[in-house]
């Protein structure tokens, strides 16, 4: 007959569960330390990408929903319609996230990567972390000119992950204004020069499709009316409540995207974009052409095409998108998510030293130009990239003419709300922890906590109308771009 083991004692048990415990919690300040940690952003510095405390609001003019930070009245970055806020606004946390520890401790293969979203530790209280995207690498210098970041003198575009966080809506068609008294005059997109709808081929510019039908060869246009608001062309921030200031200058990386579905003719399709003295433009046919060309401004002056393209023909009544802008001193063209032509360095760049000296007077001005089709475009939409502002009072380093040196150990970081973002551009103040050499400024490598990976808990929905109750935003669970 077999023993029969004793159970443990009521004393050994209880010391058995106390070690259980000890070592979970042992082990999750372990992986805490090493591993993984929540943070949870406080400001608006990061908007739109990472939201701080803020409202919610769905614009009663144009549908569009966007964020904000509840104070006096809203802004819709779409329509541009203001409206005062009630007394009680019910506002979200803000979003709550995981940052990797260990990558940066690697090095090497997982060393900090310009674009990269970091916490770190704030520079002036250690108690504190900061978030901000990483733009500056330690032994660069860093210059801000025409809200571009420039790298040792040569313009740093962005990774296709960060571009995608670093796009603000201009105009949505999708989204169109019913008129509401304080939103700006109808339409955006107007006939050029301005006839008749049934003179200019193009008509439903009020609508979310818009239709041309001309299958001769004469070419008719439509143009983005900025008009007289010229927040249109500006960095204009629903989250800021408008424009940086009433002079702010132009923004100068815009794109153009669109559903195009071609019916008929084997004419072509031509977007065009003017930024300042230069024309770019992007021809698409059905037979599967497509070319872009570039010029001086002036209809009088010919294009010379700098890329072309043989694609697949396109089938009439299957949709396809275009996407066609400028981005980072780059013209592209691209379809079906996929760059088929772009300018090279040796056809399109900067100035960087006359850029130093000019401000943008005018916005870009967007065309689209038709003949020989019967097409239709949905959901066509404007957007604007991200402009890193240099304000005359605050800003103290990285400014047009005064490029920042890194030593090998700091780096530059900039907020993606860049009109609302204390950064490495306007930093004062220096914290006890710094060793006596920091410069301000800059992030050492040292006060690196990590990189943002996930958003697992974005601001929460309110459920009662004093916000005190609420419930987890799933639909914006996102990996940081």
């Amino acid at each position: 007959m077999l023993p029969v083991e004793e159970p443990p004692s009521r004393a050994l048990q209880i010391v058995e569960t106390v070690q259980t415990i000890l070592t979970g919690i042992a082990l999750a300040f372990v992986f805490r330390a090493f591993f993984v940690e929540a943070f949870i952003i406080p400001t608006g510095s990061m908007a739109q990408s990472l939201l701080g405390a803020h409202a919610t609001r769905t614009c009663p003019n144009c549908g569009w929903e966007f964020d904000f930070l509840p104070l006096g009245e809203s802004y819709c970055p779409n329509c541009h319609l203001r409206r005062p806020l009630a007394q009680s606004v019910a506002t979200k946390g803000g979003d709550r996230l995981l940052v990797h520890k260990w990558p940066y401790a690697i090095g090497s293969l997982f060393e900090p990567r310009r674009w990269d979203v970091i916490v770190f530790r704030n520079p002036s209280d250690p108690s504190e972390n900061y978030i901000k995207r990483l733009v500056g690498l330690p032994g660069e210098t860093v210059e801000i000119v025409d809200g571009d970041v420039f790298i040792n003198g040569h313009v740093a575009r962005k990774t296709p992950a960060a571009q995608g966080a670093l796009w603000f809506v201009v105009f949505d068609q999708n989204h169109y204004p019913r008129g509401q008294a304080g939103s700006t005059e109808l339409p955006r997109w107007v006939a050029d020069p301005p006839v008749p709808e049934t003179w200019s081929g193009w008509s439903g510019l009020e609508t979310r499709t818009i239709h041309y039908r001309g299958l001769d060869e004469l070419e008719r246009s439509i143009r983005f009316a900025v008009g007289h608001d010229p927040e249109y062309g500006q960095d204009v921030y629903a989250y800021n409540r408008g424009p940086t200031r009433p002079d702010a200058p132009y923004v100068g990386d815009v794109r153009i995207v669109a559903e195009l579905t071609v019916h008929a003719g084997d004419g072509a399709c031509r977007w065009e974009l003017t930024r300042d003295e230069l024309r770019f433009v992007a021809e698409a046919r059905p037979d599967g052409r497509v070319s872009l060309a570039m010029g001086r401004r002036g209809s009088a002056n010919a294009l010379t095409k700098v890329a072309q393209a043989q694609l697949p023909p396109r089938r009439y009544g299957r949709p396809y998108v275009l996407e066609f802008g400028h981005l980072d001193y780059r013209v592209y063209l691209e379809v079906d998510g996929r760059e088929v032509l772009s300018t090279t360095d040796a056809e399109y760049g900067p100035d960087l030293a006359a850029l130093r000296t000019i401000a943008r007077a005018r916005p870009v001005e967007l065309r689209i130009d038709a003949f020989g089709l019967d097409l239709e475009l949905r959901g066509l939409r404007v957007d604007r990239d991200v402009y890193y502002t240099h304000r005359d009072r605050f800003t103290r380093r990285a400014y047009p003419g005064h490029p920042f040196a890194l030593k090998p150990d700091e780096c530059f970081v900039l907020g993606d709300n860049s009109p609302d973002s204390r950064d490495s551009r306007e930093w004062d103040e220096v914290g006890p922890h710094l060793p006596p050499d920091y410069r301000v400024g800059t992030v050492r490598v040292d006060q690196i906590v990590g990189p943002a990976a996930f958003v697992y808990l974005p601001g929460l929905l309110p459920i009662d109308s004093k916000a005190l109750l609420g419930l987890p935003d799933l639909g914006r669970v996102r990996f940081v771009r």
